[in-house]
């Protein structure tokens, strides 16, 4: 059995050698911290993770990941959208019992968690081939993939020129009782009234709302649901399961409007993580390239962060000459304010 000052002396080598490895980049001592983290992960032989990926495609990254390091026991939940997540590791910090290893979860949950400690920061050599708007400059998350928000409609019931170009076409009357939108977007609606400014975005979304829209919960469904023709379009919708779904066949194509609206599904370790290493050796897998063009990109269509990752569905965005705008960190100040306003103006109260 390990003493505590052995464990401590074998975490103390891990932290310097992960603080050489990142700042110098050599590869003696990227080599010696990647031989550390397997033998630590070894000895704590599991990882529990929280993610808010879709489990069977998080299922074959975990795949990917044991054929590499087979002695360390996966166990993989998603307990559903980003706030459950987070209220999740809340309690069980509050309990005193922590048992999540790495957590997957929206830019502005990360920050909640961030602000209570319950984040570990972690230098993943990974993170060098980011790109400087995909990671917390402090090292405590990375994006797991990039989310951009675009418009969607169904090819059999809208032609590609009838398509709406501009967030004033969905204002049209042939919009009217055509468009479902997601009862949770208000990320998407917030960080719109803090570019066009809150009056001129509140008389849009005002008017938006005025569209007679079919709110419904779930990014799946409603993509689901317009490729069926249930719905012939939709206000906003997750960029990447719109495209997977076109590449598979379904009669649904997307258009990204100015500005188009990016969050970042970002993912880190638990600050009380009780399996480090193994957290550290996951998180360098997923960050490396092999994962992040292969499986997310590729496989998955979740464009990276990685400047060294070319992605087609990124491409036909800056094709479009659209300004991307980011979902900031800022907007948890006045959460409550925007979910007020948002429930008001789209009556879901």
């Amino acid at each position: 059995m390990q003493t505590k000052i052995e464990r401590a002396g074998a975490g103390g080598l891990i932290s310097l050698l992960v603080v050489l490895c990142a700042i110098n980049h050599s590869s003696l001592a990227c080599a010696a911290e990647s031989s550390a983290l397997v033998e630590g992960a070894r000895k704590e032989g599991r990882l529990v993770i929280y993610s808010l990926l879709a489990v069977p495609d998080h299922s074959r990254i975990v795949n990917h990941f044991r054929e590499k390091y087979p002695f360390v026991e996966v166990s993989l939940t998603r307990p559903g959208a980003s706030e459950r997540i987070t209220a999740r590791v809340m309690t069980e910090a509050r309990a005193g019992r922590p048992l999540v290893d790495v957590i997957g979860i929206s830019r502005l949950n990360m920050t909640a968690l961030i602000q209570r400690s319950l984040i570990m920061n972690y230098e993943s050599p990974e993170r060098a081939r980011f790109d400087p708007a995909f990671k917390d400059r402090n090292g405590f998350w990375t994006a797991f993939y990039v989310n951009p928000e675009v418009t969607a409609y169904n090819t059999r019931l809208i032609a590609s020129t009838a398509a709406p170009k501009a967030y004033g076409d969905l204002l049209e009357p042939r919009w009217n009782g055509q468009l479902a939108f997601e009862q949770t977007a208000i990320e998407w609606f917030a960080t719109l009234l803090r570019h066009w400014g809150e009056d001129k975005g509140l008389a849009f979304m005002r008017r938006l709302a005025g569209q007679n829209l079919k709110i419904l919960n779930g990014n799946t469904l409603i993509t689901q649901l317009v490729a069926a023709g249930e719905h012939a379009g939709t206000v906003s919708l997750n960029g990447p399961r719109v495209e997977l779904t076109r590449r598979r066949g379904a009669p649904i194509e997307w258009v990204a409007l100015d500005p188009t609206v990016v969050d970042v599904v970002t993912i880190g370790i638990a600050a009380n993580a009780p399996h480090p290493n193994a957290a550290k050796l996951y998180l360098n897998h997923v960050l490396s390239r092999n994962v992040q063009e292969t499986l997310l990109e590729e496989q998955f269509v979740k464009p990276s962060g990685r400047t060294d990752v070319k992605s087609a569905f990124m491409a036909k965005i800056r094709n479009a000459k659209v300004q991307m705008i980011s979902v900031d960190d800022s907007l948890g100040e006045r959460w409550e304010h925007y979910e007020k306003l948002f429930q008001n103006i789209f009556k879901l109260q």
